[in-house]
């Protein structure tokens, strides 16, 4: 008899599925012609799992192929059904074993499984994802997050940039959090968010697709050669640190294998990877309550922030010479305004390029409510230097919008228009009043 739900992709074929399960599942695969990287979508649900709940965060599930430790996948989105996208590897011509189990030992106790269907695809050399696919990096787990349910890392996304010969690829992993690092309350100021996300690994290829060199993000966010392991074309790197960076050396017992996706980020900030998909704001806030990093409005209570949904974000593209970007929100009838920087200049934006920050609102405002936004320049040389270097400016340029997030984290509009503004220290402008 046919199993419940069997689905096959073009060129590779699912041959078997054993009889529903919920902890376990096993099943074949065929690679048809030739060598070829595989990638695997396997549906599952967590049922009474939830990331902020302690003891039932999430089950940990292992992928074997033809007997080996393949890789393993967390299934962080709780009792919803939910498709993870990975890749198994490259694998010869033939037919190989497949299961997918829970593992009791890392799971979390109180966090049941139900795994549903398991699907596979074929990408061979000239298929357009084929070259990203069999770069990917495998990240080794940290080892303190193993069983802890904390940093996970959520997607992997490639950028593809131009060089002088060939092109690079650019991998990117976003984690729900880190750590170590930036405290929580300069992340929402100075970056938007409370996720982490850090470039991983890049590969420079010549137009032929030659390897000219391999660089991964190090300790004290450095750039490095690559001179690690590879499985099959597919760097092994370990995320070595608190603030989710990384080494060519070392691995752990739990190591994972993300299907990376291609993004163009030429015109938005790397946050814009989570306003499409924003159950990553949903998970990230998840982990700040469990870890017990937010408090309540007009609380002081350190770095603790408050609910991500009582803040305005911001994204806009500047140039800085050597000052500091603060944002201000105003509200309808409320004589006060906001800022993002907390009243800190160490919290003000001192990067240029696409940016984010936040302004923390009174709880239940509506992008109705949102009168008036604001961006200032501030000096933050040290005042010895006053006279012995220019005065600091900015230009904020292009476009620049505002936006909310609803009660389920999904973005809300409160503005988006064309820009450009030039600014110096001591000087602030209006970007957006309602009209």
């Amino acid at each position: 008899m046919m199993p419940r739900r069997l689905l096959l992709w073009p060129v590779l074929m699912l041959l078997s599925i054993a009889a529903p399960a919920q902890q376990k599942l096993t099943t074949k695969f065929k690679v048809a012609s030739r060598s070829a990287e595989v990638v695997m979508n396997v549906t599952a649900s967590a049922p009474g799992a939830s990331w902020d709940r302690e003891g039932a965060e999430a089950p940990l599930c292992n992928v074997y192929v033809d007997g080996k430790l393949n890789q393993s996948i967390v299934i962080f989105q709780g009792e919803q059904s939910w498709t993870y996208k990975v890749f198994l590897g490259r694998f010869a011509p033939g037919q190989h074993d497949l299961l997918v189990e829970r593992d009791a030992r890392w799971s979390a106790p109180n966090a049941g499984l139900h795994l549903e269907t398991i699907e596979f695809r074929q990408l061979e050399p000239g298929d357009r994802e084929y070259i990203a696919v069999a770069h990917a990096p495998i990240l080794q787990a940290r080892a303190d997050t193993i069983g802890r349910y904390s940093d996970l890392p959520l997607l992997m996304y490639y950028e593809e940039l131009p060089d002088e010969i060939g092109k690079s690829l650019q991998y990117t992993i976003i984690f729900t959090n880190e750590d170590g690092g930036t405290a929580t309350d300069a992340l929402m100021s100075r970056w938007g968010r409370t996720t982490d996300i850090e470039y991983i690994y890049r590969l420079h290829l010549d137009g032929s697709g030659k390897i000219l060199r391999e660089v991964f993000q190090a300790p004290d966010h450095k750039e490095q050669d690559f001179h690690g392991e590879k499985e099959d074309g597919h760097p092994l790197i370990l995320n070595a640190t608190l603030n989710n960076v990384f080494s060519d050396r070392g691995q752990t017992s739990v190591h994972y294998r993300m299907l990376p996706f291609r993004e163009e980020l030429g015109a938005a900030s790397r946050e814009k990877v989570m306003d499409e998909n924003p159950w990553t704001y949903r998970l990230s806030a998840q982990e700040m309550q469990k870890e017990q990093k937010v408090r309540a409005y007009g609380v002081e209570a350190g770095a603790k922030i408050g609910d991500v949904r009582d803040y305005l974000h911001l994204e806009f593209l500047s140039q800085n010479n050597g000052c500091g970007l603060i944002a201000w929100a105003k509200r309808s009838g409320d004589p006060h305004w906001h800022s993002s920087h907390q009243g800190r200049l160490d919290f003000s934006i001192t990067r240029g390029a696409w940016v984010r920050t936040t302004i923390e609102l009174p709880p239940g405002t509506n992008a109705a409510e949102i009168e008036e936004v604001a961006i200032e320049c501030v000096d933050i040389r040290d005042p010895r230097n006053y006279g012995s270097s220019p005065r600091p400016t900015a230009s904020v340029q292009q476009s620049v919008r505002g936006f909310l997030l609803d009660r389920d984290y999904v973005p809300v509009a409160v503005f988006d228009r064309s820009i450009n503004v030039q600014l110096a220290s001591g000087q602030m402008t209006s970007i957006f009043a309602r009209q």
